[in-house]
């Protein structure tokens, strides 16, 4: 197994033991995810899904599928739909590299704290996914916690050194996650917005909304992309 699909699945394990908590932290919805249309809705990277779910009872929708690589989220996602009476809705657990779908299947896509969590060869390969199953007319909105927080700015100066010397082992950021169980140290890839646009260029996106995003006292960077030819550029413009 590579180091980085090693990463991920060392995500998954941590989300899969903390998942009925997350519920409780992340227990509101980003405004920012009101800018997906109707039809069919792909939350990518869903979590407990409250970020679709609150863009689907917005929107006149045909169909919401939550996609997560931890089970234990999708559970979550499940108890909250029936909370909402919300039922056009599947739950899907599988890797965001490989979504289960087949190409051009959905209309609109939300991928909210997801790309931090991906080495750079998994988020290419990510947005590739996203590119494939977007409809043409179809939108995407990815986010990524920003180093630009003043929590970050000793490990990115320890990264920036690393580089330089080619230090291996110190390449990216570390975070503590605390439950009443156990202390878990996780590993973050944050990304800029030019990082975002740049990636989702090179899969055949057309960018045409970006910038930064502050959630949970943390600062986001963005991008809505659409698919080449989408009838919603023109609202951004």
């Amino acid at each position: 197994m590579s180091n980085s699909r090693r990463i991920v699945y060392e995500t998954l394990e941590v989300y899969d033991e903390i998942s009925r908590g997350y519920s409780s932290w992340r227990s509101r919805a980003w405004e920012i995810a009101n800018v997906v249309r109707g039809g069919v809705i792909l939350d990518l990277g869903s979590g407990h899904c409250v970020n679709g779910l609150q863009a689907a009872l917005k929107r006149s929708v045909d169909y919401l599928i939550c996609v997560d690589i931890a089970p234990s989220m999708l559970l979550e996602a499940r108890e909250l739909a029936e909370r909402k009476k919300f039922s056009k809705v599947d739950f899907v657990a599988a890797d965001a590299t490989t979504i289960p779908l087949r190409g051009l299947a959905v209309d609109s896509i939300i991928s909210i704290a997801l790309m931090h969590h991906l080495p750079s060869e998994e988020l290419h390969k990510t947005f590739a996914e996203i590119a494939r199953t977007l409809k043409p007319g179809g939108l995407a909105l990815a986010t990524s916690w920003s180093k630009r927080q003043l929590r970050f700015v000793a490990q990115t100066f320890i990264i920036y050194l690393a580089k330089l010397l080619n230090i291996p082992g110190l390449h990216n950021y570390r975070v503590k996650w605390r439950t009443r169980r156990k202390v878990y140290t996780r590993r973050y890839f944050l990304y800029e917005v030019s990082d975002l646009e740049k990636v989702a260029r090179k899969t055949g996106l057309r960018v045409i909304s970006k910038g930064y995003v502050k959630q949970f006292n943390s600062l986001n960077s963005y991008v809505v992309a659409a698919k080449v030819g989408s009838r919603f550029e023109e609202v951004f413009y």
